[in-house]
């Protein structure tokens, strides 16, 4: 099977590579993925694969049915859309084309990695038995398209058992592939807290109640919790990102704004961190006389690979790029990744795969000069084709 694999990976190389780099010039933002998703559909009507569209506004679901028997497994393979609002600087000749909007995380290999394998299952359908569902997902990135994909239940309909999915990483060698069990990446949430104090004249600071004294207490104390409050073998991140305060250089400001960010790996270390951050927000205010206001939003839950469904996916991935290729022990990411729903909804594994040609000159995700070789998504294709057939074949 891999064999055919292969030659059907070479058949529609070349079509997929010129998809990811219109992609990349002409990339949209999360949950505006319009044009991205016709041009996903245009090429699934063109190969006669059934899918229905508009799904938690631009999400789309392609489904495969394997003609070998009429077994009712059936597995999910999923890539996200959308991009970034960061302004491009590769000179690559296919540079985005729209002001202030870059493709920077790799999610354009994403695409038309998973469209090919796409293609090169329908071809081998008379080969495997079962279900596959392509999905096609929105904003990864901002505000998270998963979950509502989910709600609208692209999981039913046939009953998904098991769900796979692949990023394109910068911080691995290319023709790599990580693959762990257990903790992949983190979960995270968002805060943005206020402080209210009373503001006032510089040199009178007995009259008033500092705001950005508050805030820069909290940013203090803030620090202490994930030292003292966590378990030292287990991982946890805040991170206060902004503070904005002030007008001038003599006056006491009455208000300061802080926005920041939570990172966790179990459900536990979350509840610590979110009630710290409440609890220390109350306690910063009431030492100084002022008041506050939290608004607190959960955001991804930790990315979880399934024991078995790590094994599976070792197995494509091992026949794809050689055993010698593959990394099993790596530690876990504390970037945070939306496919953690589904790994909470379905067993599942999600991939690793290597972009960069020097470690000392990785690509560099979110950067305006985040840049890769298109030819890698021929593992892509191959690996989420081989990862479906490996699941219903097993």
């Amino acid at each position: 099977m891999l064999e055919k694999v292969k030659r059907l990976c070479d058949k529609y190389y070349d079509e997929m590579a010129a998809f990811r780099e219109h992609l990349h010039q002409y990339p949209e933002l999360s949950f505006e993925e319009f044009e991205t998703a016709k041009k996903v559909c245009a090429f699934l009507d063109k190969y006669k694969i059934p899918y229905k569209k508009d799904i938690a506004k631009t999400g789309i679901l392609a489904i495969i049915e394997g003609k070998k028997s009429t077994s009712k497994k059936c597995v999910l393979l999923r890539a996200d859309m959308d991009a970034l609002p960061v302004e491009e600087d590769t000179n690559l000749p296919y540079s985005s084309k729209v002001k202030g909007k870059m493709h920077a995380c790799g999610h354009d290999g994403h695409t038309s990695g998973l469209l090919g394998a796409a293609l090169i299952l329908n071809e081998l359908k008379d080969e495997f038995s079962g279900t596959v569902k392509i999905m096609f997902q929105p904003a990864e990135e901002n505000g998270g398209g998963a979950k509502p994909m989910i709600d609208e239940g692209i999981l039913e309909n046939p009953k998904v058992d098991a769900v796979f999915g692949c990023h394109l990483w910068g911080p691995m060698l290319e023709n790599t592939a990580q693959i762990v069990s257990g903790e992949m990446m983190a979960g995270v949430d968002v805060f943005d807290l206020e402080f209210i104090g009373k503001g006032g004249h510089g040199a009178h600071p007995h009259t008033t109640i500092d705001a950005l004294l508050m805030g820069a207490r909290f940013v203090n104390n803030i620090q202490a919790v994930v030292s003292r409050r966590i378990k030292p073998v287990e991982a946890g991140v805040i991170t206060v990102g902004r503070i904005e305060a002030g007008t001038t250089y003599n006056i006491i400001p009455e208000r300061s704004k802080l926005q920041g960010t939570v990172r966790f790996l179990n459900d536990e270390t979350q509840s610590i961190l979110q009630k710290s951050i409440e609890d220390t927000a109350k306690a910063v205010a009431l030492e100084f006389g002022g008041d506050y206001e939290l608004k607190y939003k959960r955001e991804y839950p930790p990315l979880i690979n399934d024991e078995a469904m790590a094994i599976v996916a070792r197995k494509a991935f091992a026949k794809v790029l050689g055993e010698q290729n593959l990394i099993n022990n790596a530690k876990p990411d504390m970037g945070a990744e939306d496919f953690a729903f589904l790994t909470r909804a379905r067993q599942g594994a999600y991939v690793f795969v290597g972009i960069s040609k020097d470690l000392n000159n990785p690509a560099l995700h979110h950067s305006p000069h985040f840049s890769w070789d298109t030819k890698n998504i021929k593992n892509l294709m191959q690996g989420d084709a081989m990862m479906a057939l490996e699941f219903l074949n097993s």
